[in-house]
């Protein structure tokens, strides 16, 4: 019976901790987003597509068979004809034809043209791959986003729930004061105006949490429901210095940048190659039957060489190799571009860092020295040397402090992840659970 009780009690105990429904934590909100983001699905054809194309490259450059054939009838009437011991020649009336034929073809020499063509293709592969890591990294950044906004809202409303419970407690203090004379109508009154623009206050909070929900169904794409605490980042660079390599190398923009390059120089040669002389192995067999007579069955095995030469096409060549050249002159400027401006990012990212490292510090202590002026004025007050207002404005800063908190910590955890993608180390599985 002991053992009995004692196995009740300890499922009584344990049964309200397994009815908690579980939280969502940041992990689970950015494995959602992946799945079932659009925009990340087609990026992710986009790069299939490079795939493809890299295959076509690569075909090009291999052998050929191909399988042709025909088959065709006539009514032919010919105006003189030749008496032969086999007969009329040639024969006329209706006659049927048909031809089956097999081609083999390699490509010994293109100029170069299909050797640049499959770089080119490899560069849009780079290309390619490099984007879909840049549309995850800011869906990444869009979950983390999302995540700590509404967890910010929540506590903002939380905060102001409770300033305005203490704001309705100073009101009912004044007016006990009033009654006895210890203060005046005016106190209440300005105890009752803060307190109705903290009611303001926290209607505008709830609208602005709201907001924020909805944009974190429409990322995620499910509704937040009792969000965890955010995990820690992952570490960052020990310097500045080294986040700037770090994105150098590793920045998707820049990659994709200078894939485009790449694969913008590839294209001269590949304009160069179509100016130059192609020769290509060709081998045949095939067969033509004639209906008319069974003689007339002809067969054919080959092998040939073909060689072609542009000669004249009115400026045509010239001209598109001119146009790759400037195509490749604009995408080595956009890449340096790029650089400057992942340069430039990842720097302000890492001094945003430091800012709200700073201001995170500054707030709580802001908010300790806040809570002990409004103990400190609720005592005074009660003994006569402080009034209602200067209670009233220590509530207001201790508001403010708290919300200073909020805000800088939301900002520090958001500026960590854009400098984290801006070094390009936003990847999913660096999210912790």
């Amino acid at each position: 019976m002991r053992i009995l009780a004692a196995a009740l009690l300890l499922a009584a105990i344990s049964a309200p901790a397994l009815a908690q429904p579980s939280r969502d934590t940041l992990a689970d909100a950015v494995g959602s987003a992946i799945q079932n983001n659009p925009g990340l699905m087609a990026q992710r054809q986009t790069r299939a597509v490079a795939d493809e194309s890299l295959k076509q490259a690569k075909a090009a450059m291999l052998p050929s068979l191909g399988l042709n054939g025909s088959y065709g009838t006539q009514e032919l009437e010919i105006g003189r004809t030749f008496n032969t011991p086999a007969g009329t020649f040639p024969l006329d009336g209706r006659q049927e034809r048909s031809q089956i034929g097999l081609e083999a073809r390699q490509s010994v020499y293109s100029g170069g043209a299909l050797t640049a063509g499959r770089l080119q293709a490899q560069a849009g592969v780079s290309g390619a791959e490099a984007q879909l890591r840049g549309v995850e990294q800011d869906l990444v950044l869009s979950v983390v986003t999302a995540f700590v906004d509404t967890r910010r809202g929540e506590e903002e409303v939380q905060i102001r729930e409770t300033n305005v419970a203490s704001l309705k407690q100073q009101v009912q203090a004044a007016k006990d004061r009033f009654d006895v004379g210890e203060v005046t109508r005016t106190d209440v009154a300005q105890a009752e105006a803060r307190e109705a623009g903290a009611e303001a206050d926290l209607a505008k909070a709830k609208a602005a949490l709201a907001a924020a929900r909805a944009s974190y169904q429409r990322i995620v794409g499910r509704p937040p429901v009792q969000l965890a605490e955010p995990p820690l980042p992952p570490p960052l660079p020990g310097t500045l210095e080294e986040a700037v390599a770090a994105s150098q190398s590793a920045n998707p923009q820049l990659i994709s940048a200078r894939a485009q390059e790449e694969a913008a120089e590839r294209g001269i040669d590949v304009a160069k190659g179509a100016t130059r002389p192609k020769l290509d192995i060709v081998g045949n067999a095939g067969l033509t039957e004639t209906y008319q007579d069974q003689t007339f069955r002809d067969t054919n095995v080959g092998l040939s060489a073909q060689v072609s030469i542009p000669l004249f096409q009115g400026g045509l060549l010239s001209s598109k190799t001119r146009q790759s050249r400037l195509e490749a002159d604009r995408a080595r400027y956009q890449r340096m571009a790029v650089e400057r401006e992942v340069t430039a990012q990842t720097t302000t990212s890492w001094h945003n860092v430091i800012a709200a490292r700073e201001a995170i510090a500054a707030s709580r202590s802001r908010v300790a020295a806040a809570e002990t002026a409004l103990e400190g004025a609720k005592q005074e007050l009660a003994v006569g040397t402080r009034i209602t207002l200067d209670v009233l404005d220590q509530e207001r800063e201790l508001l403010e402090a708290q919300l200073g908190v909020v805000d800088a910590e939301r900002s520090a955890y958001i500026a960590i992840h854009q400098l984290l993608a801006a070094i390009g180390r936003l990847r999913p599985e660096t999210i912790g659970r």
